[in-house]
């Protein structure tokens, strides 16, 4: 027969007297023979109705998450979630869905300040430029706002050749139409072109007497040396580099803002600084100091000047929302310009290039490369690669390999950044290597048409090919790589799943994921990318309270209707930093 309850009386007096003298919560716990009933925490905010979607395998769908201090309490059944409520902001989301923030796999979150504040040069439907005469409209009536002051250029971005009625750059002749006394420039989708009128080519330097440098072209007139204004790669890159990273400060916030601004609308709740100079890091840095980042941003350094990677920032660690990530390697340029190196030539060769033409690497030199390959492991820096072209993804491939070998793979999780040209055999070596595969099937969208011109309908059909990853037992994360295009990543979700053209064909339909991987790929696999898998990608507890609300589910709705899906909100650490009007 179980004896009757006892008090232990000495021990209640001991700690009586202990709590009288002022001690009783400096003790160690003392055991009263009571077993202890815990108190429920009081939420912050509590999130129910609608429909929540975790991306937690355990449990896809509840009906309610409460937040305290930022990160995700509970989650479960209303009745389960409503327990943790007092002083409680509850939040009914009615008929919208709530998933995690988004991650994207890879932008230049410094140059969305210039999207959001230049001119637009997009085609529609994301903005109004259809022809060379419409862009120069654009750039003129830009040219009359107070933002000129803040670069001294009148600027735009977003123009493509590929689509515009003249299927040509806008030259210096062109943008002269626009001013000849202040210096243009118009930024091509890709960001690895650049057009400048003749004031733009004086102030720059680019003469007659100018060679080309390596890794890029000045384009020249008909029959002479002469610029024509067009400038590709590292003949436009450092230009850009240098007008949008010599404003002042007070300037450099005002863009900062801007773009931030732009990305919270979009429910960006972790950016990416996909290739961040020294100057470009210094201004992230000054804006975590004065803590003006209201979401996580992430960078990725350019191998042609490591000094960030050698700061306390290069961590895993947010300080004030910033850090650097590891280093970037750029090795060809971009594929709707024809300038991404490639096994195969372009069908049509661009402007000023003769038949056989394949493109051309940013690094030639595989052995210098296979040093930076080396350096990042010795570090274990994290290492992203641009590299579109079949021919850059080879040397990727055979000046990667020596470093993991030599130190081994271990959960370095390099990345291979857009890989538009991929082959099938590429794909499984990139496995072998341990890399991660961030695509851009937006392309399908934007390109895919002037693709098939460009390199045939049989290879248009395989770019971005996001199932085939899938298929080897890989995952790929998605991104925009803003400013190329807005960074709109419902955009991108539905491309990723439909791969449909501006004229509605659609573009390798082996090639199309289902609308959970689609989601999946901006949100839970952008986290793994970015080592940050534990805090963030999926709504469960003990993770970061960061949530996007839709206004309908991705998942259950027609397909081709996902890319009208608005932001309604975006939350992040529980507070809400964008909310439509």
């Amino acid at each position: 027969m179980k004896p009757p309850f006892q008090f232990n009386w000495p021990l209640v007096v001991t700690v009586l007297v202990t709590c009288l003298v002022g001690a009783c919560d400096r003790g160690p716990e003392v055991d009263l023979g009571i077993e202890a009933v815990p108190a429920v925490e009081v939420a912050d905010r509590i999130f129910h109705g609608g429909t929540i979607v975790t991306l937690d395998e355990d449990n896809p769908v509840v009906e309610a998450v409460a937040v305290k201090h930022g990160r995700i309490l509970a989650t479960g059944t209303f009745d389960e979630i409503m327990k943790y409520g007092g002083a409680t902001d509850i939040v009914d989301l009615g008929t919208t869905t709530m998933v995690p923030g988004f991650i994207d796999g890879h932008s230049h979150f410094y140059m969305f300040g210039v999207q959001a504040v230049g001119a637009n040069l997009l085609a529609p439907p994301d903005g109004g430029v259809n022809n060379i005469d419409d862009l120069v409209a654009a750039l003129k009536k830009w040219s009359r706002s107070d933002d000129v002051d803040k670069t001294g250029w009148i600027f735009g971005l977003g123009y493509d050749d590929a689509v515009l009625e003249e299927n040509r750059h806008p030259t210096r002749d062109d943008l002269d139409k626009v001013s000849t006394d202040v210096p243009v420039i118009a930024v091509h989708i890709s960001g690895h072109f650049a057009a400048v009128n003749g004031k733009g080519l004086a102030l720059i330097g680019y003469t007659v007497e100018t060679e080309d440098p390596e890794g890029g072209i000045i384009r020249r007139r008909p029959d002479s040396d002469e610029p024509n204004g067009v400038l590709e790669e590292l003949a436009a890159i450092p230009v850009l580099t240098k007008i949008f990273g010599s404003m002042s400060a007070e300037d450099k916030q005002y863009f900062l803002d801007k773009g931030q601004d732009m990305a919270m609308s979009f429910g960006y709740t972790t950016a990416q600084e996909g290739r961040a100079t020294p100057a470009i890091h210094a201004a992230l840095v000054n804006a975590a100091e004065d803590e003006r980042l209201k979401i996580d941003v992430v960078s990725y350094i350019d191998y042609a000047a490591q000094e960030p990677l050698h700061t306390p920032w290069n961590s895993r660690e947010y300080q004030n929302r910033y850090r650097v990530g590891g280093m970037k390697i750029t090795l060809d340029g971009s594929p709707q310009g024809r300038t991404a190196w490639r096994t195969f030539p372009y069908l049509l060769p661009p402007d000023g290039q003769e038949e056989g033409y394949s493109g051309y690497p940013v690094i030639p030199d595989d052995h210098f490369l296979t040093g930076l390959y080396d350096t990042a492991y010795a570090n274990n820096w994290q290492v992203l690669t641009h590299a579109n072209g079949d021919a850059a993804i080879d040397q990727m491939i055979r000046t990667l390999r020596p470093a993991m070998e030599k130190y081994g793979r271990f959960d370095r999780r390099p990345v291979l950044i857009h890989g538009q040209f991929l082959r099938a055999g590429q794909i499984r070596n990139l496995k072998h290597l341990g890399v991660i595969l961030s695509l851009f099937p937006m392309h399908t969208f934007y390109w895919g048409d002037w693709y098939t011109e460009i390199i045939g309908p049989e290879m248009a059909e395989r770019i971005a090919p996001t199932q085939s990853v899938l298929d080897e037992g890989m995952i790929f994360t998605s991104h925009t790589d803003a400013p190329v295009a807005l960074p709109n990543l419902i955009n991108v979700m539905w491309s990723t799943v439909n791969r449909v053209s501006r004229t509605g064909q659609v573009i390798g339909p082996d090639e199309r994921v289902a609308p959970l991987d689609a989601l999946k790929a901006v949100t839970l696999w952008g986290a793994y990318q970015h080592f940050e898998e534990d805090a963030k990608g999926s709504i469960e507890i003990g993770k970061l309270a960061d949530f996007v609300i839709l206004s309908a589910n991705p998942l259950v709705i027609d397909p081709m209707l996902i890319k009208d899906i608005k932001v309604l909100e975006t939350i992040k650490e529980g507070k809400t930093v964008y909310a439509a009007e």
